[in-house]
């Protein structure tokens, strides 16, 4: 009796170890982060110029071309982002900007990885 008692203890911390040492997968709940400036060039001008409420989607745990997307945020004024809270991981960005005349502006994405711990990656996109 005595030694199933302990044989049953011993799986019982043995999964309860196991199950400790699982690895974060990708998506929030980390200290990376991703920020940057969202331009746009300007059919008219031509210039890059700063694309304020442009969309910034991320794809957590691929770092190809994809069409679902986990998150979605809004550049600031001078088409700053900043993702934050991210697990070491590969991550997919891209992002797309309507201008004042109706004119849409995407890019293909940027694929991404994470191997630290603590690390800020600074995208800047130019979206035509």
């Amino acid at each position: 009796m005595k030694m199933k008692i302990i044989i049953a203890f011993s799986f019982l911390i043995f999964f309860i170890l196991i199950g400790g040492c699982k690895k974060k997968a990708a998506g929030v709940g980390g200290k990376n982060s991703i920020s940057g400036t969202i331009n746009f060039k300007n059919g008219t001008s031509g210039n890059n110029e700063a694309a304020p409420l442009a969309w910034v989607s991320i794809a957590y745990g691929t770092n190809e071309a994809t069409s679902s997307f986990d998150q979605t945020i809004l550049t600031d004024a001078s088409g700053s982002y900043k993702i934050e809270g991210l697990n070491k991981g590969d991550y997919f960005i891209k992002a797309g900007y309507t201008d004042v005349n109706g004119f849409s502006y995407t890019n293909s994405g940027v694929g991404l990885t994470f191997e630290n711990k603590k690390k800020n990656l600074e995208v800047n996109i130019v979206l035509e």
